[in-house]
């Protein structure tokens, strides 16, 4: 008896060098900010069960978008505030303007503060956000994906 055909990983796409597409914005809390919301992201998603930033031929599942939306500096402390969305990966055809993203989740924020008004305390914010609603996504596009694809 062959054994047991197992789950395909769900890809979540991380790319973020497309300079008209970004998926990661963090132009208010600086110029580290995006590549480390990438990182971030990439390092919680590659050690999560069933997960994959490694893209592969008919890789399919989800894009996960970041934005920094606030930044408050503070005395001795930082907040931030980050909201993102989810969305099917890879883009589909449309009637009319070729390929297009379709949502699973638009409403995702979260806020994390840190000590310090350093640009490491704006980054240690944005790295605490980002883990925070990585955590918040996987769960979500694990049942979207089951949904989806039956697996």
């Amino acid at each position: 008896m062959p054994p047991p055909k197992s789950s395909p990983l769900i890809f979540v796409n991380t790319d973020n060098s497309n300079t008209h597409d970004k998926l990661f914005q963090g132009v208010k809390a600086g110029a580290k900010a995006e590549e480390l919301m990438q990182k971030t992201l990439t390092k919680i998603v590659d050690g999560s069960d069933g997960f994959t930033t490694k893209k592969s031929d008919g890789a399919k599942g989800f894009t996960i978008r970041l934005t920094v939306s606030a930044v408050n500096v503070g005395e001795h402390q930082v907040k931030c505030t980050m909201t993102g969305s989810i969305e099917y990966y890879p883009p589909q055809a449309t009637k009319s303007r070729g390929k297009g993203s379709e949502m699973l989740s638009t409403g995702m924020s979260s806020s994390a503060a840190a000590d310090g008004t350093s640009e490491r305390a704006i980054l240690d914010c944005v790295q605490a956000t980002t883990e925070a609603l990585t955590n918040k996504s996987l769960p979500v596009m694990k049942s979207a994906f089951a949904q989806r694809y039956g697996n």
